[in-house]
Formats: structure tokens, C-alpha cells, sequence
């Protein structure tokens, strides 16, 4: 089993988009919330060249960017950061039938390792791959083919879990049986056409796990 992070196994979308987008009208401008939902699953550089795509060269991106990080760490340092729903139980699930699980996402390997540690399940992994650890990112299949070779298989072996459109395409391209769950993005048909299952959350897929386990 392999993880994506953001949307997938952590609820961190929705907050650092609100963030982002609070940050942006602090300094004068109205950042859309299509135009941030269009960034989830991609690269830092990725996400600026969206991003001052649709607000235009004044936009200021990095002084933005950050701001809306330190909104999101204020509030994550004060209430907590939520997990997806059923994340635990599946955890727990994957423990007791003795699979091993592992994460592939584009966040860097310092921000991982931080939330990971501050919402404690970092030891948990098998194996965590992160953004800037592989020359492609999502779409590319690097990551996942990575992120399986580490657990001691082939990405066609593997079983993913995603809620974007960059990260279906990257395990799929892997070679990988992927599992979409649902979070803020709308994915296309034709990258739905490339899972594997749909499944309306974690504690969904816990519930399906001998079927898609076999």
C-alpha cells in the first residue's frame, strides 16, 4: 500500500488553501479557490507558474506563499491537524494483516518529516518518498516506482491511494493499482478512467480492504 499525504491521509488541503488564499486578500489581492484546488498535487515551482498564471506578474507569490504557511502552522500549533476520515482505523487494519504501507508525496522531505512527527504516525511508514527526492514529480511514475521498490516490490504490485489528478496519473503510470478518494479536487473522466476504484473515504476503504487485497 502507498500513501499520498496532503488530501489523502491528512485533511491539510482545505486549510492551507483557506490559509493561502486569506494570506493573498491580506495583501490586496482575491486569489480564487479554483485557482488554488488546480495546484493540489503539484510541485513548488508547479504551483507559482499556476498561480501567477492567473493573478499576473505583480502577484506576490513568495511573500503569499509564505504567509499562508506561517497562517497554517499558527493553526495547526493551536488546534491540531486532522486526519482524514478512517485514516487511523486503516493504519491499524494494515498493521494487524501485517501489510507493509508507505507514503510517495510532492511535499519536501522536511515539511513531511515535521507534520508526520507533530500528528505522530511518522514511524508508522515503511517507506516515505518525497518531492525532492525524485528528478520528475506527479505526473511522472518516479515517485511510486521509487516508493514500491523501496517496500520490496514492483509498482505493479502496489496498491495507491490518491485524491488528485497528478497523483492518480503518476501511479498509474506506474504500473499501479490506484484507489481514488475524494477530497477538494474534481478529477476528469479520463484520469477516472484510470483507477482501479473510487471509494468515498478511508474508513470506506477499510471496509473493502480483503476485497482489494484479495
Amino acid at each position: 500500500m502507498i500513501f499520498d499525504m496532503d488530501g489523502t491521509l491528512l485533511d491539510t488541503e482545505k486549510l492551507l488553501s483557506e490559509c493561502l488564499i486569506e494570506a493573498a486578500s491580506d495583501e490586496g489581492w482575491t486569489l480564487e479557490w479554483d485557482t488554488v484546488v488546480n495546484c493540489i498535487g503539484t510541485t513548488f515551482d508547479e504551483t507559482e507558474r499556476i498561480v501567477m498564471k492567473a493573478m499576473g506578474s505583480d502577484f506576490p507569490y513568495g511573500k503569499v506563499r509564505n504567509k499562508g504557511i506561517e497562517k497554517f502552522k499558527k493553526y495547526v500549533k493551536k488546534r491540531g491537524l486532522p486526519f482524514k476520515n478512517g485514516a487511523h482505523r486503516l493504519l491499524d487494519c494494515l498493521d494487524a494483516e501485517g501489510l507493509p504501507f508507505g507514503i510517495a508525496t510532492t511535499t519536501e522531505r522536511k515539511e513531511v518529516y515535521e507534520i508526520l512527527s507533530f500528528v505522530g504516525i511518522l514511524n508508522r511508514f515503511s517507506t516515505i518518498v518525497c518531492g525532492d527526492e525524485v528528478k520528475n514529480s506527479k505526473p511522472h511514475p518516479e515517485i511510486y516506482e521509487k516508493a514500491a521498490g523501496n517496500l520490496g516490490i514492483s509498482a505493479d504490485e502496489a496498491l495507491v491511494f490518491e485524491d488528485s489528478s497528478h497523483g492518480i496519473s503518476s501511479a498509474s503510470n506506474a504500473g499501479a493499482r490506484v484507489v481514488w478518494v475524494p477530497d477538494l479536487q474534481n478529477v476528469p473522466d479520463d484520469v477516472r478512467s484510470k483507477c482501479y476504484d473510487e471509494i468515498g473515504s478511508l474508513d470506506a476503504v477499510c471496509d473493502k480492504l480483503g476485497e482489494l487485497v484479495g
